[in-house]
């Protein structure tokens, strides 16, 4: 949670309230649907947690991260040090050595992330 405030107020302070809402909402639903599509509904039951948040971290990150490149005039930006902590962790879960991890939420929220910050970076160029 504490991500989600870092990266959601970096966006809220540079863009709009209602755009963070509007990128949290389809993000989480994206991400919870790639989740349930390929590991179920498992609420808290064994496995990894379907309704979580983590996804919605990974979109953020994605968002900021190609927007800032793409549209240096967005103000958004994070330092390479964090996005290569970022991505070293989201590979590092897909090897099972820290235990079962929501992988399809993070994947699902990191492609719809990459993807808005692609596509609002185009009008831009």
């Amino acid at each position: 949670m504490l991500w989600l405030r870092d990266l959601g107020s970096m966006i809220e302070a540079r863009q709009s309230s209602l755009h963070l809402l509007a990128l949290t909402a389809v993000i989480a639903a994206g991400s919870n649907l790639a989740q349930f599509y390929f590991g179920g509904p498992n609420l808290g039951l064994g496995g990894p947690t379907f309704g979580g948040m983590s996804g919605v971290v990974y979109g953020l990150l994605g968002y900021i991260w190609i927007r800032g490149k793409l549209d240096p005039g967005s103000g958004l930006y994070l330092h390479p040090y964090t996005v290569i902590m970022m991505m070293v962790w989201f590979f590092l879960c897909f090897t099972g050595m820290v235990g079962d991890i929501a992988n399809a939420a993070h994947a699902g929220g990191l492609a719809i992330g990459l993807a808005w910050g692609w596509f609002s970076s185009l009008r831009y160029r």
